[in-house]
């Protein structure tokens, strides 16, 4: 006993600790959100729209002892989308601007309220492409770690972490959710001893002097928020997964800290490989193919899914097929605003669950199900779309953003089924108009209901949008071989939302069950069915697709193991044994004259309906039975 109770102490330590990797991913986010929002209302921003940035250039030299940025430049070439003559980018005041060039001479700038404004020397018209170099240096505000320094075992480390508005801590940029680079060059200095990372492939190191130069390039599109860059006393190696949507083999390019132990990392990232293979297979090919997927180690709690290259505090399972997920659904396509990170944190944290489902036991996939549902239940409010993006608690709020969000898709997969809800999700990623861009809800609400064929407004209204979850009451009667049941629905939040999600009902009998779904669209239904056994229980959502509370009242028919029932009875008799099988029954009127009789082949549990026409009104006797026992039982007709 005490050896199955450590086993079952074990098991839950392991998933409640692979879960903590990504609620702490939350709660990191959280943590920079408060602080940028705080910083942010005293900021410019610059335009959203007046150019397109199509290729950055960024070089970068670190002083890993201070984590001074000593020397930094960053080359824009861009497409005017309006008639400009200033472009103004996003930057910090604690960096020093040098110099902005443009077209090899210096031009004029201001650095004010953490806006850099570069005064063009003539104005740009409509769809011109142009260049500017931007020159700085200076230490960045480390408060709030979108740029940050640790010391491990290994030695100093300096990473980042941009999402949501921290780019500009470190480098001038456009923070925002509207224009994504196409070409990214990053070129890192450091001391010899250090290694860099970012995104894309590493194409060359040169060393000279006591530094070295790390030369990256990236050729997908990427949002501002996911460049990042590292450093540190990294091991590095490489794995292999395979694509089977193209047949091809991808680099799996590993940055771990030197100090760790290399046998139980390898071991720990090896479980990509499965994870890939499975994501390849459901939502399509890897969006970054022609180059590599990996993981850099630093020192945040959890993980940021920055593209190509997903930062990591460890490489625990979860953790790994979270922020893998998110170079589907957060990476190639984008959430358009932080109003929709749901788009970005629900997919990944519903697709880490789909490595239970698909990868793992049965019994691990519903034991993590139950747990998200009644997380998600232990408070009756939270919306999934977040109203109020300035509020950190609730843009990265891990049981609503990242746990309902994930049910929500869960019981769209039940509703919709898995070919319509797979297939929905590959062409909202595959969409010319999604694809490596930027995305709303009502984007991949479109493909969902192109393939279904129906509406799913009051799905969104009621799940993404609106608070709370349903409190369903069933309430069950059986008479004979028909079953009524009763659906009343109210919601956690007090209002009057009417969900419309089938609840699948388990009716059990005793030797047979059988599986129900009752259509729900109104706050009271009552459903009718023929159902030839005796209920002995009902279980709602014996599989766990719904969010929703319920409470099950039913009227069972009661007595011995046998039951010969209504009595008095009119047009209709049931008859029914819980343990035996009936073969035969007769009727015999009072003076022993047999009136009715017939052969059946009646399973225990199930219900047996004798109807009635040509009988007189009176006292009868039932006979019934099997090979082995015959039972007896008076019985009272009445004319109806």
């Amino acid at each position: 006993m005490v050896r199955c109770m450590a086993y079952w102490i074990c098991i839950f330590l392991l998933a409640f600790n692979a879960q903590a990797q990504v609620r702490d991913e939350a709660i990191s986010k959280q943590e920079l959100q408060r602080y940028l929002n705080s910083q942010r209302k005293a900021s410019k921003r610059s335009s959203d729209l007046s150019i397109d940035i199509y290729k950055v250039q960024l070089t970068m030299q670190v002083n890993m002892n201070n984590a001074q940025i000593e020397r930094a430049s960053v080359g824009y070439k861009f497409i005017s989308l309006s008639t400009i003559s200033v472009l103004d980018l996003d930057l910090r005041n604690e960096l020093t601007v040098d110099s902005v060039v443009y077209h090899g001479q210096t031009i004029v700038f201001s650095h004010n309220n953490h806006l850099l404004n570069c005064f063009l020397p003539q104005t740009l018209g409509f769809n011109v492409s142009d260049s500017l170099e931007v020159y700085y240096h200076g230490t960045p505000n480390m408060s709030n770690r979108a740029y940050s320094r640790t010391v491990n075992a290994s030695g100093p480390a300096i990473s980042t972490l941009s999402e949501p508005y921290g780019a500009s801590y470190w480098w001038p940029c456009r923070d925002n959710l509207k224009d994504k680079i196409e070409q990214l060059d990053v070129d890192l200095i450091v001391d010899t001893p250090y290694t860099a990372a970012s995104n894309g492939v590493l194409k060359s190191i040169r060393s000279f002097g006591s530094k070295r130069q790390f030369h990256f390039e990236h050729r997908y599109p990427i949002a501002t928020y996911l460049v990042a860059i590292a450093f540190a006393n990294y091991n590095v190696y490489a794995q292999l997964a395979h694509l089977s949507s193209i047949n091809q083999d991808l680099p799996l390019v590993n940055y771990v800290y030197a100090h760790n132990d290399l046998n139980t990392i390898q071991n720990q990232t090896a479980a990509t490989v499965p994870i890939m293979a499975l994501y390849d297979s459901l939502f399509g090919t890897y969006p970054f193919a022609n180059e590599q997927y990996g993981h850099v180690q630093f020192s945040w709690g959890g993980g940021m899914e920055h593209q190509t290259m997903s930062f990591m505090v460890n490489f625990g399972y979860d953790l790994i097929a979270h922020e893998l997920a998110h170079q589907w659904f957060g990476d190639q396509v984008t959430c358009a605003n932080w109003k929709s990170i749901w788009l970005n944190e629900s997919f990944a944290t519903y697709t880490n669950l789909l490595c239970y489902d698909f990868l793992k036991t049965p019994s691990d996939f519903r034991q993590r199900i139950v747990q998200f549902q009644n997380d998600v239940m232990s408070a009756p409010n939270g919306a999934v779309f977040k109203q109020d993006t300035t509020d950190a608690n609730q843009l990265f709020d891990y049981r609503t953003t990242y746990q309902k969000g994930a049910m929500v898709l869960h019981q769209l997969r039940w509703v919709l089924g898995d070919s319509i809800f797979f297939a929905a999700i590959r062409n909202y990623l595959a969409d010319p108009l999604t694809r490596y861009r930027f995305a709303d809800q009502n984007q991949l609400r479109s493909h969902f209901e192109a393939l279904c064929n129906c509406s799913l407004k009051d799905y969104f209204d009621d799940w993404i949008m609106g608070e709370g979850y349903p409190n369903y009451h069933l309430i069950w009667r059986q008479s004979g071989t028909s079953l009524s049941i009763e659906v009343n629905q109210s919601n956690s939040m007090n209002n009057a939302i009417e969900y419309n999600v089938p609840i699948p009902v388990l009716i059990k009998g005793s030797y047979k069950d059988t599986l129900l779904v009752l259509p729900v669209n109104q706050l009271h239904q009552i459903h009718s069915f023929n159902l030839p056994f005796v209920v002995k229980d009902i279980e709602c959502d014996p599989d766990h697709y719904l969010l929703g509370k319920f409470k099950v009242n039913g009227t069972y028919l009661t007595g011995p193991n046998v039951n010969v029932y209504p009595n008095p009875f009119s047009n209709h008799l049931y008859l029914w044994h819980e343990k035996e099988s009936i073969q035969h029954w007769s009727i015999y009127a009072p003076n022993g004259q047999l009136v009715k009789q017939a052969q059946t082949d009646l399973m225990p549990g199930d219900v047996l309906d004798i109807s009635f026409s040509d009988l007189a009104q009176g006292i009868y006797t039932i006979q019934f039975g099997n090979s082995n026992n015959v039972y007896t039982q008076k019985i009272v007709y009445i004319k109806p």
